[in-house]
Formats: C-alpha cells, sequence, structure tokens
C-alpha cells in the first residue's frame, strides 16, 4: 500500500507540475475570442430620434400584426379605413398619401406615417410610375377580426380581402 500512496503522490506533483508550467506560458489562440465590452466612457451614445407620435384614444392592444406591403409602379391603394391605428414607415420608394380631411403629402423612404381608427385613406399610391414602394404596416389590435375594410367610392363598405 505504501507503494501505491508514493507513485500516485508522484504522479499527482507531475500532474502539478505541467499545469503550472502551462500556467505560466502566454496562452495564443486562433479561435475567435468573444469581445471584451467597451466602457460606457468609450462607447459612442446611443441616439433615440424621435420620428412620429401618434396619439390616439385609450384603447387596449393585445397583438400586433406587422405586415410588409409592396406597390408595383404606378399602382394605387383602394379607398379604405381601418378598425384599428396603424403606424408604419416607408422601406422604398414614394407613396401619395392622404387621410380624408387632411393634405396629401408625399413620404418618402424612412418616413413614418399613422393612419387613425376608422379614418377614411383617401390614397396610399405608389408615386413613382417607374419604380416600386415598399412599406410596413403595423396594426395595433385587439378584438379585431379584420384589419382593414375597402371603401367604394361612396364609401360604402365592400368585401375585404381578410
Amino acid at each position: 500500500m505504501p507503494r501505491v500512496h508514493l507513485v500516485l503522490t508522484f504522479a499527482v506533483l507531475l500532474l502539478l507540475d505541467g499545469l503550472l508550467a502551462a500556467a505560466q506560458k502566454p496562452i495564443t489562440q486562433t479561435t475567435a475570442q468573444t469581445p471584451t465590452a467597451q466602457s460606457p466612457a468609450t462607447q459612442p451614445p446611443i441616439v433615440r430620434k424621435q420620428l412620429m407620435l401618434a396619439r390616439f384614444d385609450a384603447r387596449p392592444v393585445s397583438r400586433v400584426d406587422m405586415r410588409e406591403i409592396n406597390l408595383a409602379p404606378g399602382q394605387k391603394g383602394p379607398l379604405h379605413k381601418h378598425p384599428c391605428p396603424v403606424v408604419g414607415y416607408i422601406v422604398s420608394g414614394a407613396i401619395y398619401f392622404q387621410v380624408k380631411g387632411d393634405s396629401a403629402r408625399i413620404l418618402k423612404a424612412g418616413d413614418p406615417f399613422y393612419e387613425p381608427v376608422n379614418t377614411v385613406i383617401t390614397h396610399f399610391d405608389n408615386a413613382s410610375p417607374a419604380a416600386p414602394a415598399k412599406f410596413i404596416l403595423n396594426y395595433l389590435m385587439n378584438t379585431e377580426k379584420q384589419f382593414i375594410i375597402l371603401l367604394d367610392d361612396k364609401g360604402r363598405e365592400i368585401k375585404s380581402p381578410n
């Protein structure tokens, strides 16, 4: 038994000697390492620029349905309204936009917009006859079954696509 203890002790000492030698060598790695965090003093500030503030009556919102819409060159959106507030932004192209009772305006890539609940949208048209347009819509929904209500030229509801 004492001889076994001596051999085990010797093996542990060799192992410790190898670990100590390895700990003293500089570590070089060829694989990518996780970048270290910069101190707050060396990081650039995070800029939070307000693009739009949409105000609407208090209402429950239990889900947000986000959609990407693409319009072909010159394509006109239908006369419509929404049963919930809608906020969005233009990804690319230009949109001729008008909410009933407001002035028409051209929205360009990066511009936000707001479509009030149950308000007629008289124009949401691609302003370019040559380039497509893309935009993102966020429908702030609760119990609504549909997200858009299509209207005829007299403002009467017609069959909606949802």
